[in-house]
Protein backbone atom coordinates (compact mmCIF):
# COMPACT_ATOMS: atom_id res chain seq x y z
CA UNK A 1 0.00 0.00 0.00
CA UNK A 2 1.41 3.50 -0.94
CA UNK A 3 0.00 5.22 2.41
CA UNK A 4 1.02 3.26 5.47
CA UNK A 5 -1.82 1.74 7.50
CA UNK A 6 -1.17 1.78 10.91
CA UNK A 7 -2.06 -1.54 12.74
CA UNK A 8 -4.56 -1.45 15.27
CA UNK A 9 -4.29 -2.55 18.59
CA UNK A 10 -8.35 -3.49 18.81
CA UNK A 11 -8.71 -1.37 21.97
CA UNK A 12 -11.31 0.95 21.30
CA UNK A 13 -13.78 -1.15 22.59
CA UNK A 14 -17.61 -0.88 23.28
CA UNK A 15 -17.98 0.79 26.50
CA UNK A 16 -20.86 -1.44 27.51
CA UNK A 17 -19.56 -4.45 26.34
CA UNK A 18 -21.87 -7.71 25.47
CA UNK A 19 -21.33 -10.42 27.31
CA UNK A 20 -22.09 -12.67 24.24
CA UNK A 21 -18.93 -11.64 22.96
CA UNK A 22 -17.06 -11.84 26.52
CA UNK A 23 -14.97 -8.96 25.93
CA UNK A 24 -14.03 -6.66 28.57
CA UNK A 25 -11.59 -3.97 28.48
CA UNK A 26 -8.19 -3.87 27.87
CA UNK A 27 -6.46 -0.44 26.72
CA UNK A 28 -3.81 -0.51 29.86
CA UNK A 29 -2.47 -3.69 28.66
CA UNK A 30 0.08 -4.37 26.40
CA UNK A 31 -0.09 -5.99 23.11
CA UNK A 32 2.75 -8.11 23.96
CA UNK A 33 1.25 -9.11 27.14
CA UNK A 34 -2.01 -9.99 25.02
CA UNK A 35 -0.11 -12.99 22.60
CA UNK A 36 0.57 -14.43 25.59
CA UNK A 37 -2.20 -16.29 26.88
CA UNK A 38 -5.19 -17.48 24.96
CA UNK A 39 -7.52 -15.18 26.60
CA UNK A 40 -5.15 -12.19 25.23
CA UNK A 41 -5.81 -14.22 21.68
CA UNK A 42 -9.82 -13.88 22.03
CA UNK A 43 -9.53 -10.29 22.83
CA UNK A 44 -7.87 -9.23 19.90
CA UNK A 45 -10.03 -11.71 17.69
CA UNK A 46 -13.06 -10.07 19.16
CA UNK A 47 -11.82 -6.68 18.43
CA UNK A 48 -11.78 -7.50 14.97
CA UNK A 49 -15.42 -8.43 15.03
CA UNK A 50 -16.00 -4.78 16.67
CA UNK A 51 -14.22 -3.04 14.50
CA UNK A 52 -16.19 -4.49 11.61
CA UNK A 53 -18.90 -2.47 13.12
CA UNK A 54 -17.36 0.84 12.33
CA UNK A 55 -19.59 3.38 9.92
CA UNK A 56 -16.55 2.85 7.04
CA UNK A 57 -17.21 -1.08 7.17
CA UNK A 58 -20.32 -3.25 7.75
CA UNK A 59 -22.04 -0.77 10.53
CA UNK A 60 -23.00 1.61 7.97
CA UNK A 61 -20.41 2.19 4.44
CA UNK A 62 -20.89 -2.12 3.15
CA UNK A 63 -24.27 -3.21 5.01
CA UNK A 64 -27.23 -0.55 4.71
CA UNK A 65 -26.07 2.86 3.43
CA UNK A 66 -23.29 3.32 0.35
CA UNK A 67 -23.17 0.44 -0.78
CA UNK A 68 -26.60 0.04 -0.98
CA UNK A 69 -27.50 3.26 -2.95
CA UNK A 70 -24.97 2.32 -5.08
CA UNK A 71 -27.37 -0.86 -5.46
CA UNK A 72 -30.19 1.41 -6.59
CA UNK A 73 -32.22 0.31 -3.54
CA UNK A 74 -33.18 3.80 -1.80
CA UNK A 75 -34.92 6.57 -3.93
CA UNK A 76 -32.61 9.09 -4.23
CA UNK A 77 -33.66 12.30 -4.69
CA UNK A 78 -31.48 15.84 -6.79
CA UNK A 79 -32.30 18.57 -3.88
CA UNK A 80 -28.67 18.79 -2.59
CA UNK A 81 -30.27 20.23 0.54
CA UNK A 82 -32.19 17.60 1.34
CA UNK A 83 -30.11 14.51 0.08
CA UNK A 84 -26.41 15.86 0.24
CA UNK A 85 -24.08 13.86 -1.43
CA UNK A 86 -26.13 11.05 -1.70
CA UNK A 87 -27.60 12.55 -5.05
CA UNK A 88 -23.63 12.44 -6.60
CA UNK A 89 -23.53 8.23 -5.62
CA UNK A 90 -27.40 8.06 -6.94
CA UNK A 91 -25.65 9.23 -10.03
CA UNK A 92 -22.08 6.94 -9.34
CA UNK A 93 -19.76 10.06 -9.05
CA UNK A 94 -17.25 8.32 -7.10
CA UNK A 95 -15.23 11.80 -8.07
CA UNK A 96 -16.46 14.19 -5.74
CA UNK A 97 -14.26 14.49 -2.75
CA UNK A 98 -16.44 13.24 -0.30
CA UNK A 99 -16.88 10.29 -1.80
CA UNK A 100 -13.53 9.76 -2.59
CA UNK A 101 -12.84 10.51 0.99
CA UNK A 102 -15.57 7.85 1.95
CA UNK A 103 -14.27 5.11 -0.73
CA UNK A 104 -11.08 5.81 0.69
CA UNK A 105 -12.11 4.80 4.69
CA UNK A 106 -13.22 1.89 3.60
CA UNK A 107 -10.58 0.75 1.71
CA UNK A 108 -7.89 1.78 4.70
CA UNK A 109 -10.23 0.66 7.49
CA UNK A 110 -10.66 -3.22 5.90
CA UNK A 111 -6.78 -3.14 5.16
CA UNK A 112 -5.88 -2.30 8.48
CA UNK A 113 -8.11 -5.45 10.16
CA UNK A 114 -6.50 -7.14 7.70
CA UNK A 115 -3.09 -6.70 8.96
CA UNK A 116 -4.61 -7.16 12.52
CA UNK A 117 -5.92 -10.62 11.34
CA UNK A 118 -2.19 -11.53 9.52
CA UNK A 119 -1.07 -10.09 13.41
CA UNK A 120 -3.12 -13.08 15.07
CA UNK A 121 -2.12 -15.65 12.15
CA UNK A 122 1.88 -14.87 12.63
CA UNK A 123 1.92 -15.15 16.56
CA UNK A 124 -0.41 -17.88 17.24
CA UNK A 125 1.82 -20.39 15.07
CA UNK A 126 3.53 -22.94 17.05
CA UNK A 127 1.65 -21.94 19.88
CA UNK A 128 -0.85 -24.63 20.08
CA UNK A 129 0.13 -26.11 23.66
CA UNK A 130 -1.33 -22.57 25.14
CA UNK A 131 -4.86 -23.18 24.12
CA UNK A 132 -7.32 -25.21 26.14
CA UNK A 133 -9.05 -28.27 23.73
CA UNK A 134 -9.76 -26.78 20.01
CA UNK A 135 -9.27 -23.02 20.63
CA UNK A 136 -6.30 -22.71 18.69
CA UNK A 137 -8.06 -24.29 15.78
CA UNK A 138 -11.40 -21.98 16.08
CA UNK A 139 -9.46 -18.55 16.98
CA UNK A 140 -7.14 -19.29 13.68
CA UNK A 141 -9.77 -20.49 11.65
CA UNK A 142 -11.89 -17.26 11.99
CA UNK A 143 -8.66 -15.42 11.84
CA UNK A 144 -8.30 -16.71 8.39
CA UNK A 145 -11.87 -16.46 7.42
CA UNK A 146 -12.26 -12.80 8.31
CA UNK A 147 -9.22 -11.59 6.39
CA UNK A 148 -10.70 -13.42 3.07
CA UNK A 149 -14.34 -12.23 3.93
CA UNK A 150 -12.25 -8.39 4.10
CA UNK A 151 -10.34 -8.71 0.74
CA UNK A 152 -13.37 -10.36 -0.76
CA UNK A 153 -15.73 -7.38 -0.39
CA UNK A 154 -13.01 -4.81 -1.48
CA UNK A 155 -11.95 -6.80 -4.65
CA UNK A 156 -16.06 -6.77 -5.03
CA UNK A 157 -16.12 -2.95 -4.39
CA UNK A 158 -12.66 -1.86 -6.27
CA UNK A 159 -12.07 -4.70 -8.55
CA UNK A 160 -13.22 -5.05 -12.20
CA UNK A 161 -16.18 -6.97 -13.37
CA UNK A 162 -15.06 -10.23 -13.02
CA UNK A 163 -17.39 -11.83 -15.51
CA UNK A 164 -15.86 -9.55 -18.24
CA UNK A 165 -12.07 -9.13 -17.46
CA UNK A 166 -11.09 -11.75 -14.80
CA UNK A 167 -7.67 -11.26 -15.84
CA UNK A 168 -7.60 -7.19 -15.13
CA UNK A 169 -5.02 -5.80 -12.09
CA UNK A 170 -7.61 -5.73 -8.97
CA UNK A 171 -6.27 -5.08 -5.21
CA UNK A 172 -3.54 -6.31 -3.41
CA UNK A 173 -3.48 -9.62 -1.19
CA UNK A 174 -1.58 -9.25 2.64
CA UNK A 175 -1.10 -12.46 4.13
CA UNK A 176 1.43 -11.35 6.42
CA UNK A 177 2.40 -8.05 8.17
CA UNK A 178 4.39 -5.43 5.94
CA UNK A 179 5.52 -1.99 5.72
CA UNK A 180 6.11 -3.07 2.16
CA UNK A 181 3.52 -2.02 -0.87
CA UNK A 182 1.79 -5.28 -2.28
CA UNK A 183 1.40 -5.54 -5.85
CA UNK A 184 -2.37 -4.95 -7.35
CA UNK A 185 -2.95 -8.05 -8.74
CA UNK A 186 -5.03 -9.66 -11.37
CA UNK A 187 -8.81 -10.55 -9.59
CA UNK A 188 -8.19 -14.32 -10.67
CA UNK A 189 -5.36 -14.61 -8.22
CA UNK A 190 -7.26 -12.63 -5.98
CA UNK A 191 -9.83 -15.00 -5.72
CA UNK A 192 -7.38 -17.94 -5.43
CA UNK A 193 -5.80 -16.59 -2.66
CA UNK A 194 -9.79 -15.71 -1.12
CA UNK A 195 -10.42 -19.43 -1.47
CA UNK A 196 -7.37 -20.43 -0.31
CA UNK A 197 -8.04 -18.82 2.62
CA UNK A 198 -11.84 -20.16 3.33
CA UNK A 199 -10.30 -23.46 2.66
CA UNK A 200 -7.68 -23.24 5.17
CA UNK A 201 -10.22 -21.92 7.90
CA UNK A 202 -12.47 -25.09 7.04
CA UNK A 203 -9.91 -27.56 7.64
CA UNK A 204 -9.28 -25.27 11.32
CA UNK A 205 -12.80 -25.15 12.10
CA UNK A 206 -13.26 -29.30 11.26
CA UNK A 207 -14.23 -29.26 14.99
CA UNK A 208 -16.09 -26.46 15.85
CA UNK A 209 -18.87 -26.99 18.18
CA UNK A 210 -21.64 -25.21 16.31
CA UNK A 211 -21.11 -28.73 13.87
CA UNK A 212 -22.65 -30.96 17.02
CA UNK A 213 -24.31 -28.53 19.63
CA UNK A 214 -25.33 -25.80 17.40
CA UNK A 215 -25.41 -21.66 17.60
CA UNK A 216 -25.64 -22.29 21.74
CA UNK A 217 -26.83 -18.69 21.71
CA UNK A 218 -27.11 -18.52 24.94
CA UNK A 219 -24.78 -17.85 28.34
CA UNK A 220 -23.13 -20.12 30.93
CA UNK A 221 -24.43 -19.61 34.23
CA UNK A 222 -21.10 -21.11 35.64
CA UNK A 223 -18.73 -17.60 35.36
CA UNK A 224 -16.91 -19.81 32.00
CA UNK A 225 -16.12 -17.78 29.51
CA UNK A 226 -18.56 -17.71 26.44
CA UNK A 227 -16.30 -17.27 23.93
CA UNK A 228 -16.62 -20.19 22.15
CA UNK A 229 -20.50 -19.94 22.35
CA UNK A 230 -22.80 -17.74 20.17
CA UNK A 231 -21.29 -19.26 17.34
CA UNK A 232 -23.86 -17.69 14.78
CA UNK A 233 -22.30 -14.34 15.60
CA UNK A 234 -18.49 -15.95 14.66
CA UNK A 235 -17.42 -16.94 11.69
CA UNK A 236 -18.49 -20.44 12.33
CA UNK A 237 -17.53 -23.56 9.98
CA UNK A 238 -20.96 -23.23 8.24
CA UNK A 239 -20.29 -19.37 7.94
CA UNK A 240 -17.53 -20.16 6.17
CA UNK A 241 -18.82 -22.37 3.88
CA UNK A 242 -21.24 -19.53 3.07
CA UNK A 243 -18.80 -17.37 2.00
CA UNK A 244 -17.30 -20.01 -0.13
CA UNK A 245 -20.53 -20.34 -1.73
CA UNK A 246 -20.62 -16.79 -2.58
CA UNK A 247 -16.96 -16.37 -3.51
CA UNK A 248 -17.25 -19.44 -5.61
CA UNK A 249 -20.72 -17.73 -7.45
CA UNK A 250 -18.29 -14.58 -7.65
CA UNK A 251 -15.54 -16.33 -9.89
CA UNK A 252 -18.33 -18.44 -12.03
CA UNK A 253 -18.02 -21.62 -10.47
CA UNK A 254 -21.28 -22.75 -9.76
CA UNK A 255 -20.68 -26.68 -8.95
CA UNK A 256 -18.40 -25.54 -6.23
CA UNK A 257 -20.69 -22.43 -5.15
CA UNK A 258 -23.72 -25.34 -5.35
CA UNK A 259 -22.10 -27.86 -3.00
CA UNK A 260 -20.72 -25.27 -0.31
CA UNK A 261 -24.52 -23.48 -0.35
CA UNK A 262 -26.17 -26.85 -0.47
CA UNK A 263 -24.22 -28.04 2.76
CA UNK A 264 -25.06 -25.23 4.52
CA UNK A 265 -28.68 -26.02 3.60
CA UNK A 266 -28.31 -29.38 5.06
CA UNK A 267 -27.15 -27.72 8.20
CA UNK A 268 -29.91 -25.88 8.31
CA UNK A 269 -32.61 -29.03 7.74
CA UNK A 270 -30.60 -30.87 10.89
CA UNK A 271 -31.85 -28.17 12.95
CA UNK A 272 -28.59 -25.75 13.60
CA UNK A 273 -30.46 -22.40 11.20
CA UNK A 274 -34.33 -23.68 11.11
CA UNK A 275 -36.90 -21.50 9.11
CA UNK A 276 -38.05 -18.74 11.36
CA UNK A 277 -41.09 -20.35 13.35
CA UNK A 278 -44.00 -17.83 11.21
CA UNK A 279 -45.92 -17.09 14.34
CA UNK A 280 -42.86 -14.94 15.72
CA UNK A 281 -42.68 -12.97 11.96
CA UNK A 282 -46.17 -12.38 11.55
CA UNK A 283 -47.92 -13.63 14.86
CA UNK A 284 -46.41 -10.88 17.07
CA UNK A 285 -47.81 -7.81 15.01
CA UNK A 286 -45.97 -5.75 17.73
CA UNK A 287 -42.76 -7.06 18.35
CA UNK A 288 -41.93 -9.52 15.01
CA UNK A 289 -38.15 -11.39 14.82
CA UNK A 290 -38.00 -9.15 11.46
CA UNK A 291 -34.11 -10.31 10.80
CA UNK A 292 -35.22 -14.05 10.91
CA UNK A 293 -33.01 -14.37 13.45
CA UNK A 294 -33.21 -18.30 13.37
CA UNK A 295 -31.75 -18.51 10.05
CA UNK A 296 -28.71 -15.79 10.28
CA UNK A 297 -25.77 -17.74 10.03
CA UNK A 298 -23.32 -14.99 10.85
CA UNK A 299 -24.15 -11.55 11.24
CA UNK A 300 -22.11 -9.09 13.61
CA UNK A 301 -23.79 -7.97 17.16
CA UNK A 302 -23.60 -4.06 17.65
CA UNK A 303 -25.31 -2.41 20.75
CA UNK A 304 -25.91 0.64 18.50
CA UNK A 305 -27.69 -0.90 16.12
CA UNK A 306 -30.81 1.14 17.11
CA UNK A 307 -28.88 4.05 15.11
CA UNK A 308 -28.70 2.68 11.60
CA UNK A 309 -32.54 2.90 12.17
CA UNK A 310 -33.24 6.46 13.79
CA UNK A 311 -30.25 7.65 11.43
CA UNK A 312 -31.60 6.14 8.29
CA UNK A 313 -35.34 4.72 8.29
CA UNK A 314 -37.05 6.02 10.76
CA UNK A 315 -40.31 7.46 9.09
CA UNK A 316 -40.61 10.39 12.24
CA UNK A 317 -37.35 11.67 10.20
CA UNK A 318 -37.43 15.19 9.14
CA UNK A 319 -35.07 15.24 6.48
CA UNK A 320 -34.80 11.84 4.27
CA UNK A 321 -35.63 8.65 5.18
CA UNK A 322 -34.62 5.69 3.01
CA UNK A 323 -37.11 3.46 1.29
CA UNK A 324 -37.58 1.80 -1.70
CA UNK A 325 -39.33 3.96 -4.67
CA UNK A 326 -43.40 3.25 -4.00
CA UNK A 327 -44.43 1.63 -7.39
CA UNK A 328 -41.43 -0.94 -7.17
CA UNK A 329 -42.26 -2.02 -3.88
CA UNK A 330 -46.02 -2.34 -4.00
CA UNK A 331 -46.53 -3.03 -7.85
CA UNK A 332 -43.04 -5.62 -8.53
CA UNK A 333 -41.57 -6.32 -5.22
CA UNK A 334 -44.58 -7.39 -3.15
CA UNK A 335 -47.13 -7.43 -6.51
CA UNK A 336 -47.24 -8.27 -9.38
CA UNK A 337 -48.18 -12.16 -8.54
CA UNK A 338 -46.87 -14.52 -11.46
CA UNK A 339 -45.51 -11.82 -13.61
CA UNK A 340 -42.99 -10.79 -10.58
CA UNK A 341 -43.46 -13.54 -7.93
CA UNK A 342 -44.44 -10.47 -5.64
CA UNK A 343 -47.26 -11.20 -3.21
CA UNK A 344 -48.45 -8.67 -0.31
CA UNK A 345 -48.87 -11.68 1.96
CA UNK A 346 -44.67 -12.63 2.22
CA UNK A 347 -43.58 -12.28 5.50
CA UNK A 348 -40.86 -10.41 4.24
CA UNK A 349 -43.41 -7.84 3.39
CA UNK A 350 -45.71 -8.43 6.35
CA UNK A 351 -42.84 -7.89 9.21
CA UNK A 352 -40.29 -5.60 8.03
CA UNK A 353 -42.53 -3.00 5.74
CA UNK A 354 -44.87 -0.46 7.96
CA UNK A 355 -47.31 1.49 6.18
CA UNK A 356 -47.92 5.30 7.53
CA UNK A 357 -49.82 7.26 5.88
CA UNK A 358 -49.76 6.64 1.89
CA UNK A 359 -45.67 5.64 1.93
CA UNK A 360 -44.39 2.51 3.16
CA UNK A 361 -41.14 2.20 5.73
CA UNK A 362 -38.50 -0.24 6.34
CA UNK A 363 -38.27 -1.49 9.82
CA UNK A 364 -35.39 -4.23 9.40
CA UNK A 365 -33.42 -2.50 11.76
CA UNK A 366 -36.03 -1.30 14.41
CA UNK A 367 -35.59 -2.77 17.43
CA UNK A 368 -37.56 -5.32 19.05
CA UNK A 369 -40.18 -4.23 22.19
CA UNK A 370 -38.50 -6.22 24.64
CA UNK A 371 -34.92 -4.62 25.71
CA UNK A 372 -32.20 -6.42 25.79
CA UNK A 373 -32.98 -9.23 23.18
CA UNK A 374 -29.71 -10.13 21.29
CA UNK A 375 -31.92 -9.55 17.82
CA UNK A 376 -31.91 -5.86 18.67
CA UNK A 377 -27.57 -6.24 18.11
CA UNK A 378 -27.36 -8.45 14.95
CA UNK A 379 -26.29 -7.43 11.45
CA UNK A 380 -26.91 -10.03 9.47
CA UNK A 381 -23.83 -11.02 7.41
CA UNK A 382 -24.67 -14.18 5.86
CA UNK A 383 -28.31 -15.66 5.94
CA UNK A 384 -30.39 -19.24 4.91
CA UNK A 385 -32.44 -17.90 1.93
CA UNK A 386 -28.86 -16.37 0.43
CA UNK A 387 -27.97 -20.10 0.01
CA UNK A 388 -31.20 -21.22 -1.13
CA UNK A 389 -30.77 -18.32 -4.01
CA UNK A 390 -27.29 -19.70 -5.09
CA UNK A 391 -27.62 -23.30 -4.77
CA UNK A 392 -31.31 -22.50 -6.74
CA UNK A 393 -29.25 -20.56 -9.72
CA UNK A 394 -26.39 -23.11 -9.46
CA UNK A 395 -28.56 -26.42 -9.90
CA UNK A 396 -28.33 -26.99 -13.34
CA UNK A 397 -27.59 -25.63 -16.66
CA UNK A 398 -30.14 -23.36 -16.26
CA UNK A 399 -32.31 -21.21 -13.48
CA UNK A 400 -35.39 -23.71 -13.96
CA UNK A 401 -33.19 -26.32 -12.43
CA UNK A 402 -33.38 -24.48 -9.35
CA UNK A 403 -37.28 -24.34 -9.45
CA UNK A 404 -37.80 -26.82 -6.27
CA UNK A 405 -34.79 -24.54 -4.20
CA UNK A 406 -36.98 -21.35 -4.95
CA UNK A 407 -40.13 -22.74 -4.31
CA UNK A 408 -39.08 -23.94 -1.14
CA UNK A 409 -37.72 -20.86 -0.27
CA UNK A 410 -41.19 -18.96 -0.92
CA UNK A 411 -43.00 -20.92 0.90
CA UNK A 412 -41.03 -20.43 3.92
CA UNK A 413 -42.18 -16.79 3.34
CA UNK A 414 -45.78 -17.32 3.21
CA UNK A 415 -46.17 -17.45 -0.37
CA UNK A 416 -48.68 -19.95 -1.60
CA UNK A 417 -47.80 -19.68 -5.75
CA UNK A 418 -45.26 -21.59 -7.04
CA UNK A 419 -42.80 -20.40 -10.21
CA UNK A 420 -43.40 -22.78 -13.02
CA UNK A 421 -40.20 -21.09 -14.66
CA UNK A 422 -37.49 -18.94 -13.31
CA UNK A 423 -34.99 -16.34 -14.94
CA UNK A 424 -32.53 -13.76 -14.10
CA UNK A 425 -35.22 -10.80 -13.41
CA UNK A 426 -37.26 -13.17 -11.10
CA UNK A 427 -33.65 -14.62 -9.52
CA UNK A 428 -32.94 -10.06 -8.94
CA UNK A 429 -36.47 -10.02 -7.42
CA UNK A 430 -36.14 -12.58 -5.03
CA UNK A 431 -32.53 -11.23 -4.12
CA UNK A 432 -34.19 -7.59 -3.00
CA UNK A 433 -36.80 -9.55 -1.36
CA UNK A 434 -34.47 -11.69 0.74
CA UNK A 435 -31.02 -9.41 1.08
CA UNK A 436 -32.70 -5.66 1.20
CA UNK A 437 -30.62 -3.10 3.50
CA UNK A 438 -27.95 -6.11 3.68
CA UNK A 439 -25.34 -4.44 1.07
CA UNK A 440 -25.60 -7.68 -1.26
CA UNK A 441 -28.08 -6.18 -4.41
CA UNK A 442 -24.79 -4.17 -6.08
CA UNK A 443 -22.68 -6.81 -5.97
CA UNK A 444 -25.40 -9.30 -7.48
CA UNK A 445 -25.58 -7.10 -10.23
CA UNK A 446 -22.20 -6.36 -10.59
CA UNK A 447 -21.38 -10.02 -10.79
CA UNK A 448 -23.92 -10.45 -13.71
CA UNK A 449 -23.63 -7.36 -15.13
CA UNK A 450 -27.06 -6.40 -15.39
CA UNK A 451 -29.13 -3.29 -15.38
CA UNK A 452 -29.93 -2.53 -12.14
CA UNK A 453 -33.56 -2.04 -10.29
CA UNK A 454 -33.83 0.78 -8.68
CA UNK A 455 -37.64 1.79 -10.47
CA UNK A 456 -40.61 0.28 -11.66
CA UNK A 457 -39.97 1.80 -15.01
CA UNK A 458 -37.17 0.23 -16.83
CA UNK A 459 -36.23 3.59 -18.25
CA UNK A 460 -35.09 4.69 -15.39
CA UNK A 461 -33.23 1.95 -14.17
CA UNK A 462 -29.33 2.25 -14.06
CA UNK A 463 -27.94 0.74 -17.11
CA UNK A 464 -25.16 -1.86 -16.62
CA UNK A 465 -21.80 -0.01 -17.34
CA UNK A 466 -18.33 -0.22 -16.30
CA UNK A 467 -18.64 3.17 -15.22
CA UNK A 468 -21.20 1.96 -12.51
CA UNK A 469 -19.49 -1.17 -11.97
CA UNK A 470 -16.17 -0.23 -10.93
CA UNK A 471 -15.02 2.15 -7.74
CA UNK A 472 -11.88 3.81 -8.73
CA UNK A 473 -9.35 2.71 -6.27
CA UNK A 474 -7.84 5.35 -3.81
CA UNK A 475 -5.21 8.16 -5.18
CA UNK A 476 -2.55 6.18 -3.51
CA UNK A 477 -3.11 2.77 -4.34
CA UNK A 478 -3.15 3.19 -7.97
CA UNK A 479 -0.17 1.70 -9.58
CA UNK A 480 1.50 3.79 -12.93
CA UNK A 481 2.46 1.31 -15.33
CA UNK A 482 5.77 1.73 -16.22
Amino acid sequence: MKNKILILLCCILLSNCDKWLDIKPYDQISEEELLKTEEGFQKLLNGIYIELNREELYGQSLSVEMVEIMGGVYEIGDDSNVWGNYSDLKRYDFGTEYWRNRFTATWNKAYALILNCNKILENIEGKEDMFTQGGYDIIRGEALALRAMLHFDILRLFGPVYSKTPEAKSIPYYTHRTNTPEPQLPASEVLNLIVTDLKEALIALKDDPIITEGTMMSSLDNGQSNFYRYRALRLNYYAVEGLLARVELYAGNRAEAYKHAFDVIAAADRGIFPFVDSRLVIGSVTDPDRIFSSEVIFALTNTQRVKIFNNFFDPKRTTFTFKMESNLLNDKIFGGGSVTGGYQDDFRNRAIWNASGSNRFFFKYADMAEPGRIENTMIPMLRLGEMYLIAAECKGDNLNAGLSLINLLRSKRGIKADYNHFDETLLKYEYIRELYGEGQLFFLYKRLYSDIIRSASDKDNPKASQNIFVVPLPEGEIEVEK
